[in-house]
């Protein structure tokens, strides 16, 4: 569901970001993931778990000053 408090595109144009950042993390690991001891899998869960956890933190910022 759309904020309506938020810019027109604000959404859109974060989504594509996740989505990029996403698709780059996989292709990174796709590529080098056998140069890591992990199998893919763990790579992928610390991947999402790491973009998560910048997601989270992010939000928690925000909201605390008071931007979102």
């Amino acid at each position: 569901m759309a904020d309506p408090g938020a810019r027109f595109g604000f959404d859109f144009v974060t989504t594509l970001v996740g989505s990029g950042l996403t698709l780059l993390l996989t292709a990174g690991i796709i590529r080098y993931g056998d140069r890591f001891q992990w199998t893919t899998t763990e790579l992928y869960a610390l991947g999402g778990g790491g973009l998560l956890v910048v997601g989270l933190l992010f939000g928690i910022v925000l909201a605390a000053t008071g931007s979102k």
